[in-house]
């Protein structure tokens, strides 16, 4: 059975969107988009490692974008607890509140 090695024919008609390259953009147009500054898209995607770099171009895929966008959403402030509201420390205060008062009382009976 003869193998067939050419290699197969390219369909020349096929635009780039429908042969399943992916959709890269790049920090510019990322930028312009979202109105922020492309240095800081290149910025971030370098620091999470969500772009890919040929040379000294930079594309990002739709999934980068999505991790970059993911990474800038702002982080949740922990809820705010205010010192000696907790229960062990108002239970630390009443017995001392208690031993002052017996040793005033103490103090007036010797009186």
């Amino acid at each position: 059975m003869p193998v067939d090695i050419s290699p197969p024919e390219k369909d020349e008609s096929t635009p780039v969107e429908s042969s399943g390259l992916p959709a890269g953009r790049t920090p510019e147009e990322v930028a312009h988009h979202f109105g922020i500054s492309p240095r800081r898209v290149r910025q971030m995607a370098r620091e999470l490692g969500a772009c890919r770099i040929f040379g000294n171009r930079m594309f990002l895929l739709p999934t980068d974008v999505e991790a970059i966008l993911e990474a800038s959403r702002p982080k949740p402030k922990p809820a705010y607890h205010p010192r000696g509201r907790d229960s062990a420390d108002l239970d630390e205060l009443l017995a001392l509140r208690k031993q002052m008062e017996r040793e005033e009382a103490a103090r007036k009976k010797k009186k």
